[in-house]
């Protein structure tokens, strides 16, 4: 009675979630080597050659020259800056609805800067809104309808398919546990017809990529949903609450003042020589704090140090790093991480791309499981 009520759920939800979940899974494969992709496709947007003596121009110069280029009314909001030579510096400006329906409503702009760090010219100016991977990763994310709407059915559809992993795992048990049964669960058939084929596509490696598929989907509710991010966090923290990490406060000033900000930097670049980047967040509020993140190992947001400094006389204010960090919040730092595959390099982006593959015929196999129940 119980497996007939597991294949049921399976069979229903897998009929009802399947093209979410195939869009999903497809455009994570994408996004996994997003990075890469990107470092190859717009080689001369990324990089640039280093120049006599390779020393970079101020922060402040290369901002003032970014905000330039996109005029007093787009408003930078995010930058990504290298200590490495040869790369550009990216400065980020976007402004969205979170309440807009569709990708363009959502989006109301976004732009990419590049500016070459040591004569401060402009490579290029994106409308990011409009760039393949930026599209590609939305509809991963919301399925181009928009956070409210979208992150909800992207974030059910893979709530459905944790079920469906779950209940699959119970169904792939055979009913008489003896090594020949599971065996037969286990290895392919060279010789099996297309119908026994495309079950056996199903079955068996629905079983080898269930653990990483598992966590894949639950690094995804955390960001989809507030409730699992906190329901993770709990569980990471023993059973307690996590409490949030209090962040300063800055002295008050409607903008970030050059001297301090740029002396903030070049502090930064000397603490960290070989650091991959350094993330930073201009935030709204008059007493926010100049907030720099140092990624210290190439496309991972998981081992960094973290800086808070005052805005106005460049004071540091509050820094921690990956190791200071632990339970819940240690692992809602690892989540972007888990959930694209980055977290060791190339090797777990492998794994992640070749299950979000899997993951992406499991739809398909099973639709043409429930399409030819009735035939031989």
């Amino acid at each position: 009675m119980l497996r007939k009520i597991f294949f049921w759920l399976h069979k229903w939800l897998g009929l009802a979630t399947g093209l979410v979940v195939l869009i999903v899974s497809l455009t994570g494969c994408i996004t996994v080597f997003s990075d890469e992709l990107k470092e190859y496709f717009y080689h001369e947007r990324y990089y640039v050659e280093p120049e006599r003596g390779g020393n970079f121009l101020n922060f402040s110069q290369l901002h003032n020259q970014a905000q330039k280029a996109l005029g007093p009314e787009i408003k930078i909001s995010r930058c990504e800056i290298y200590p490495t030579n040869g790369r550009t510096w990216v400065f980020r400006a976007s402004l969205t609805d979170k309440k807009g329906f569709g990708y363009w409503n959502h989006y109301k702009y976004y732009y990419r800067v590049y500016i070459n760090p040591y004569n401060g010219k402009v490579v290029h100016v994106e409308n990011t809104r409009n760039e393949f991977f930026q599209v590609v990763l939305n509809l991963h994310m919301n399925l181009l309808l928009g956070d409210t709407i979208g992150t909800m059915v992207t974030g059910i559809s893979v709530l459905c398919f944790f079920i469906l992993l779950l209940s699959g795992f119970v169904l792939w048990f055979p009913k008489k546990w003896k090594t020949k049964a599971f065996k037969k669960d286990l290895v392919f058939k060279p010789d099996a017809g297309k119908k026994r084929m495309n079950y056996d596509l199903h079955n068996i490696l629905g079983f080898y990529a269930l653990i990483p598929a598992m966590l894949i989907s639950i690094t995804g509710l955390v960001f989809a949903f507030s409730w699992a991010d906190q329901s993770v966090q709990f569980l990471a923290n023993g059973g307690k609450v996590a409490e949030k990490r209090i962040i300063p406060l800055s002295t008050p000033n409607e903008t970030y003042n050059p001297q301090p900000t740029d002396s903030a930097i070049a502090q930064i670049f000397k603490l960290h020589p070989q650091a991959d980047a350094l993330s930073i967040r201009f935030r709204e509020k008059n007493t926010d704090p100049f907030d720099v993140q140092v990624r210290l190992a190439k496309n991972r947001t998981h081992l960094f140090e973290w800086y808070y400094f005052d805005r106005n006389n460049g004071k540091v204010l509050m820094r921690y790093g990956d190791q200071d960090v632990k339970g819940g919040e240690k692992f809602r730092t690892m989540n972007y991480d888990l959930h694209t595959g980055a977290f060791a390099g190339i090797p777990t982006k492998l794994v992640a791309f070749f299950v979000s593959l899997i993951c992406a015929t499991m739809p398909i196999t099973g639709f043409l499981i429930w399409y030819n129940r009735g035939k031989k």
